[in-house]
């Protein structure tokens, strides 16, 4: 994305765009006073943040989380409230801030295409509103995982990228998403399957990004075995969430009133064949289907819809699936509705609703069976609809946008 602005529209147009996208961003970020104390940010990001605010490299560097990275990147935002001794919720909310910005930059570009496309206004701030200011973000920044946000803005702006022919931007990008978060490899198929040419320049783009920000957690590790393991992200705890399609694999646990609150009544305990394995399976699988839609010379725009494929596919299979994990679909698949369709991005939302309902909404009223399928369904049901329309014959291909205006 190379800074253009789309033609046709007028500067008032374009200023409402972007206020309307850095107020909602502004808004989701300091209308709630974030719990920094018992969330996730707190247990595993805090201390290696404020090691790393103080210029303690070393300790930074050795107890840094697998999305170190990310602190990486999102740290010179937090620096100026540290210095002026904020409080942890205000480096909280500093160090967040990029990431909202980020989601605010998508929204800002994506949002015009709607306008050139005739549509109103309420499709602009429907886009404007997924992007920003969804319940996943909510939820994403309220357990302390902002990161998420970040990297589902970077993956989807790198095969946007790709799509424009900006071989070098998309590498960056997608370099930058792959440190800021492992799940980011999901990216790199679409990613090459939407560039035109000088793949090879996007590929050493991103080696070198991903490279930059990852060595120095990696060679801090002790040996590279270790560092590799400590960049990745495991499979998640020995209980799984019913949240994924391995649940009705599982051994039933034997659930006491004692374990109220802690454990969820109906619990299972995954298969052992699984441990381990699912996130290799997940990024594993999206080769072939990465390498079918290239044999099948895809249009490089519907690359947008191949990473909703991936990202959904990593909601089902990932045993540990939370609420702010779809967080990436949605954005990919408002991207693909918006720059491709041209049209309101009601698959989006729906998608934003749907997860918070299933995920926080509804378990209070569920049976741990209950939820799983209340997840498993739907998301069989949203498989069958993306996968025809990925793989679909080219002569039935729709007509693709004009990206460049």
């Amino acid at each position: 994305m190379s800074g253009e602005h789309p033609r046709g529209l007028s500067r008032r147009e374009l200023a409402a765009i972007a206020l309307l996208a850095l107020a909602g961003s502004l808004a989701m970020l300091w209308l709630k006073a974030w719990n920094v104390s018992v969330n996730d940010y707190a247990e595993e990001a805090r201390g290696p943040l404020t090691a790393l605010l103080h210029g303690h490299i070393s300790l930074f560097l050795e107890t840094a989380p697998s999305y170190g990275a990310s602190l990486e990147l999102r740290a010179p935002f937090a620096l100026i409230p540290s210095l002026a001794n904020a409080g942890a919720r205000t480096i909280y909310r500093f160090a967040a801030l990029p990431c909202l910005l980020a989601a605010a930059g998508l929204g800002v570009w994506i949002a015009p295409r709607l306008r050139l496309a005739g549509r109103g206004w309420l499709s602009v701030v429907v886009a404007l509103a997924v992007c920003v200011a969804n319940p996943l973000t909510y939820y994403a920044l309220l357990i302390g995982h902002p990161e998420d946000l970040l990297g589902g803005v970077l993956c989807v702006a790198a095969v946007l990228s790709a799509i424009r022919g900006h071989a070098s931007w998309a590498g960056v990008l997608l370099g930058a998403a792959i440190a800021n978060k492992a799940w980011a490899l999901l990216a790199i198929g679409p990613v090459l399957i939407a560039l035109p040419a000088h793949h090879w320049r996007a590929a050493l783009a991103a080696t070198a990004v991903a490279a930059v920000l990852l060595a120095p957690i990696v060679l801090t590790s002790g040996t590279i075995a270790s560092g590799s393991e400590r960049i990745g992200v495991s499979d998640g705890g020995s209980i799984f969430y019913p949240q994924q399609v391995w649940w009705f694999f599982g051994t039933p646990g034997h659930w006491v009133p004692s374990m109220a609150g802690e454990i969820l009544r109906g619990y299972r305990w995954p298969p052992s064949w699984l441990a381990g394995r699912a996130h290799l399976l997940i990024v594993w699988l999206g080769v072939p289907l990465t390498l079918i839609a290239a044999r099948r010379r895809m249009a490089r725009e519907t690359a947008l819809l191949l990473l909703a494929l991936l990202f959904l596919l990593r909601c089902m299979l990932d045993p540990w699936d939370l609420v702010y994990y779809p967080l990436p679909l949605v954005l990919a698949l408002l991207a693909w509705e918006t720059t491709v369709r041209r049209r309101m991005p009601l698959g989006a939302l729906a998608v934003s609703v749907a997860a918070a309902a299933i995920f926080r909404w509804l378990p209070p009223y569920l049976s741990a069976n209950q939820q799983a399928l209340s997840f498993i369904i739907p998301s069989v049901l949203m498989l069958l609809v993306i996968a025809p329309t990925v793989y679909r014959r080219p002569a039935e291909r729709v007509p693709p946008p004009a990206f460049n205006r």
